[in-house]
């Protein structure tokens, strides 16, 4: 089974945040947490999201177990392990995991698992107006943007 990863080709971003706005709406996640966030560094904007880390620094931290690594490659955090504890907020050098007061649990972006379950675009990728997100097999991707 081929690995899942996500590509953000920054020079093609035009910083609208939609990828922001769609993420919140299908996770659905109140003010505060933000699974992909777009920095504006003028002229650039740099993304900020979580890579999936083959060793991911998240996991060792975590010290319930909550976080695991699926066969696709996908870092998924088990809502009903996580204490809330955050240190996986303090592992994670991406910034990529985020804290839901609410439920109070850590949150990070998952791929959009179950959209990708049913061969549908993650809902990042599904708006962004210049496609300048990629989410799929690393052998797809990389002939895509012509990445080793």
């Amino acid at each position: 089974m081929d690995k899942v990863s996500l590509v953000f080709i920054k020079k093609d971003c035009m910083g609208c945040h939609a990828c922001e706005v769609a993420c919140k709406q299908e996770h659905r996640l109140g003010v505060g947490p933000r699974l992909v966030r777009v920095i504006e560094d003028s002229p650039d904007y740099i993304p900020q999201y979580c890579h999936h880390c083959a060793k991911p620094p998240c996991r060792e931290a975590c010290p319930e177990k909550a976080i695991s690594r699926n066969a696709q490659g996908i870092v998924l955090i088990d809502n009903d392990l996580c204490i809330g504890c955050q240190a996986c907020l303090e592992a994670c050098p991406f910034g990529a995991m985020q804290f839901d007061d609410k439920r109070e649990i850590a949150v990070k972006c998952d791929l959009c698992i179950e959209r990708l379950a049913e061969n549908k675009q993650t809902a990042c990728m599904s708006v962004c107006p210049t496609g300048c997100i990629q989410v799929g097999g690393r052998k797809n991707i990389a002939a895509v943007f012509e990445v080793d």
